[in-house]
């Protein structure tokens, strides 16, 4: 299976709705909480066909509330919503590819994407 990068630091700062992780290899990611809950890769969110991620909507701002981050083994991760929501199992390498840094996605991320506006 290979090396991946994988968090070394995750720090959730609820003034800018975002998770802050430094990566094995030093590279930094922002993730807007919108972003990583509005793609939650649980079967509940994304169904049980295996195909790309599909966007989900966001209707409340607790959805976006993150209470606490835990690890799954040694390959993934874990996010406690504030709506109790808990079984997106979001994998660092998935995590590396959905990073929205201006190196990794130039041409950034959509508006719905970013924040929470309900």
């Amino acid at each position: 299976m290979g090396y991946f990068p994988h968090p070394v630091e995750i720090e959730y700062k609820s003034a800018d709705d975002a998770l802050h992780m430094l990566f094995s290899d030093d590279h930094v990611s922002v993730f807007p909480t919108a972003y990583l809950r509005g793609y939650c890769p649980c079967a509940r969110c994304q169904g049980h066909s295996g195909g790309d991620p599909e966007w989900q909507t966001l209707t409340r701002k607790s959805q976006v509330e993150v209470d606490d981050v835990q690890p799954v083994g040694n390959y993934a991760l874990t996010i406690t919503w504030g709506d109790g929501h808990d079984t997106g199992i979001y994998s660092f390498k998935k995590l590396r590819e959905m990073c929205p840094c201006p190196e990794c996605m130039p041409d950034g991320l959509p508006d719905e994407e970013r924040s929470f506006e309900g």
